[in-house]
């Protein structure tokens, strides 16, 4: 069929709003959808872009709240304000979240080879440049793990010279104190940040604390090229309270089921890495990454002893060329991953080697048609032991993802895109150990769980201007194998076919010179497609999710911003048969105004204004025939101080 510009096209393109998050004056560079820094991309890619000034806006107090103003993105705190233990959940993954979303530093994977989720407190708010969220099939570029999409956090690496610090206070004891500065002497730059909080807790055992130091030192050593060093020393601490019983969650939703238990953790990060421009068309980019982390933690009186190490080489080549006289830009590298975990209590180790070699083309077939094809080739050997009970195995896995995808410019405003891509994760090492339903002894279970695998298909379309960004996309994810826990064999295991499908609607408005009005939708449908839950919907997943917000700035007068965040009810976690009641929907409003006199900053923001009871994270238990809550913060007041030095 042929495609004509046409009044059609463009009512599909006004239909399918959505956008990448902020209207800057430059040009956006996009990371992301390339693993280069593209000033003017051309990948069919649905992507959000929040940029510093949507941080600083939307007084978020820390990273994963920032997260989330995209679309699509469900935002699960377990407890506390310091969003430690949060899980961000891309396209409906639902209890299995954690394993199907992959979380970036500057390109460099945070998820560990377990599933113990992301140490949030290794990033320090201020270091944020922005963030940009790529939601659907990162396959080719980026393999396991990117089921639902990719979030990338890149930090600040200009050197501009600047120097700023912080101070929160906050409702339960709540205090911050961040600095920040930035400079360059002849060819080498600099930055640091420092970042320390704490807090009493809304609930009993919630008390917490997180600080961070990290920085960057590099060395221009001409046009494109420049080594650098990134390091960061990190650590968090905070109580357990668990999950609560209805009754509990009725009377008093901030109870604890466990007032001793209780978890900390210390690390650090070492990259250092290079950006070397071999010739006009050739740039090679490159990092080595070392972490280490160390986790002292007691769950139920038992204590938990866990060493994590993990080692990343991640080289890569840009070549810009003409492919049969057609502008084209061909990316290719190589993925070598190594991560161990040793669980000094459980006498229990574990590790993952995983290789990759992934290629990937654009090609404009005109200057308003680009064509976009790769794919990746991924290799990973597993091992699991446990010396208590004479377990010791390994399995070797292998997958291959291929895509394709086409984006047309219909004007300089207007793109529509389609793409089609395979996805795939592998177990991770907690995924190789089961029990036995009848001995309840543990058993490996490596050899049997095979790679999660399958396809996503997009159909999306964006429209900007200088004042009006619209992007939308429509997608279906069918997977084969989904990796999941089985409360009925006590098991991890793959589950019969799934699918997820839906719409994401993205919106910003510059309705007046003082006013700008931003918005999100997201309409999801997940279930099971084959075997005994057949139609049954995934848990934990709501059908709708929206937001809502507006920013008034009145000059001297202070900047004045609401937002209006909605989830959908949903299935309690583990209603596999969706026999049990609905987990209630919530609505929250957050305000927060600040004013700016020369150098000086104070925010105020009011989370949760209307003091909404809700849990983000519920589960139903067939063992105890009851449901247990994870309850949100009620109503709580910040205020920031921020002095810039000159």
């Amino acid at each position: 069929m042929i495609i004509r510009r046409s009044a059609a096209a463009l009512a599909v393109a006004a239909a399918l709003h959505a956008p990448a998050f902020a209207a800057d004056a430059q040009p956006e560079v996009v990371v992301t959808a390339s693993r280069f820094g593209d000033a003017e991309s051309k990948a069919p890619v649905s992507l959000t872009r929040i940029s510093r000034d949507d941080i600083e806006r939307s007084g978020g107090a820390s990273l994963p709240e920032v997260l989330g103003m995209a679309a699509g993105l469900d935002v699960r705190p377990m407890s506390g304000a310091l969003g430690i233990d949060t899980v961000v959940d891309l396209r409906g993954f639902g209890e299995a979240a954690g394993s199907n979303t992959l979380v970036l530093l500057d390109g460099q994977r945070l998820n560990p080879v377990d599933m113990s989720g992301i140490d949030w407190s290794a990033i320090p708010l201020q270091n944020v440049s922005r963030v940009e969220v790529m939601r659907g099939t990162g396959g080719v570029l980026f393999g396991d793990r990117s089921v639902g999409g990719v979030i990338n956090i890149i930090t600040d690496k200009s050197g501009e010279p600047r120097a700023s610090a912080g101070l929160t206070l906050g409702s339960y004891g709540y205090h911050r104190v961040d600095v920040a500065a930035s400079g360059s002497a002849d060819a080498t730059y600099f930055n640091v940040f420092a970042n320390y909080a704490d807090v009493n807790g809304w609930r009993r055992n919630t008390q917490g604390d997180q600080r961070a130091l990290s920085g960057r030192v590099g060395r221009v050593l001409g046009d494109e090229r420049e080594v650098f060093i990134d390091l960061s020393a990190y650590g968090d601490a905070n109580g357990l309270p668990g999950s609560i019983k209805r009754a509990d969650y009725e009377a008093d939703a901030s109870r604890a089921r466990s007032l001793t238990d209780h978890q900390k953790r210390e690390g650090y990060r070492v990259s250092p890495g290079l950006r070397y421009a071999i010739t006009d068309t050739l740039l090679l980019e490159g990092e080595f990454t070392y972490n280490s982390s160390r986790q002292n933690a007691v769950y139920g009186g038992t204590p938990y002893v866990a060493n994590r190490d993990t080692t990343a080489f991640t080289p890569r080549l840009q070549w810009r060329h003409g492919l049969a006289g057609l502008a084209s830009t061909t990316v290719g590298g190589l993925d070598v991953f190594h991560g161990s975990v040793n669980n000094v209590a459980m006498d229990q180790s574990s590790s993952q080697l995983s290789r990759a070699f992934y290629l990937q083309n654009t090609t404009s077939l005109r200057p308003d048609l680009h064509l976009t094809v790769g794919g990746r080739r991924q290799i990973v050997r597993q091992h699991a032991e446990d010396r208590v009970n004479a377990i010791d195995g390994e399995a070797t896995h292998a997958r291959n993802a291929f895509e394709a995808g086409l984006a047309w410019d219909v004007t300089s405003r207007t793109r529509l895109f389609t793409r089609w891509g395979q996805v795939f994760r592998f177990a991770a090492t907690d995924e190789l150990f089961g029990y036995d339903p009848l001995t309840y002894m543990p058993v490996f279970t490596g050899g049997n769980v095979r790679p999660q695998h399958g396809h996503n298909l997009e159909l999306g379309a964006r429209y900007k201007t200088a004042d009006l960004m619209l992007q939308g996309t429509l997608y279906r994810l069918s997977l084969t194998d989904e990796i999941g826990y089985n409360p009925i064999t006590y098991a991890n295991e793959n589950f019969d076919r799934t699918r997820r499908q839906g719409v994401e609607l993205e919106a910003r408005w510059r309705a007046l010179r003082t006013l700008e009005l931003n918005a999100g939708l997201t309409a999801q449908n997940a279930r099971f497609v084959e075997g005994p839950y057949n139609g049954n919907a995934i848990t934990l997943v709501p059908h709708l999710k929206y937001r809502a917000g507006a920013v008034f700035d009145a000059g001297s007068a202070g900047r004045y911003g609401a937002t209006w965040n909605f989830v959908g009810k949903r299935h309690f976690g583990g209603d596999f048969d969706n026999s049990k009641e609905l987990l209630d929907s919530h609505g929250i409003l957050d305000l927060h105004v600040d004013w700016k006199l020369r150098d000086v900053t104070l925010q105020l923001r009011l989370a949760n204004a209307t003091n909404q009871k809700y849990a983000p994270y519920a589960l139903y238990s067939s063992f105890a025939g009851d449901y247990y809550f994870y309850p949100a913060e009620g109503r709580t007041l910040f205020a920031a101080l921020r002095y810039n030095f000159r």
